[in-house]
């Protein structure tokens, strides 16, 4: 088993864990860990005051990644061979 696996497997558990009301976990301590996890990755990730609006969010994450930019939308893919049905 991969090292990647055997951490999915890891995050499986703690999700699962939060899940089971007979658990001590809760979904703030899985949301926690799911978090460090990403952020240990490298993978931007936030958590966000579920009563916060959708400006305050946006601030927050500006907040940490300024320069946060959508992708630019794919470019059309051109071809130089010649359209069928309009051979010579």
């Amino acid at each position: 088993m991969s090292a990647r696996e055997v951490e999915e497997l890891k995050l499986q558990g703690v999700i699962e864990a939060a899940q089971n009301p007979e658990s001590q976990v809760s979904a703030e301590d899985a949301e926690r860990e799911l978090v460090s996890r990403a952020r240990n990755a490298g993978i931007p990730a936030f958590q966000f005051d579920p009563d916060a609006s959708p400006e305050q969010k946006r601030a927050q994450t500006k907040a940490v990644m300024p320069d946060a930019q959508p992708p630019p939308p794919p470019r059309p893919l051109l071809t130089s061979a010649p359209l069928l049905g309009n051979s010579p």
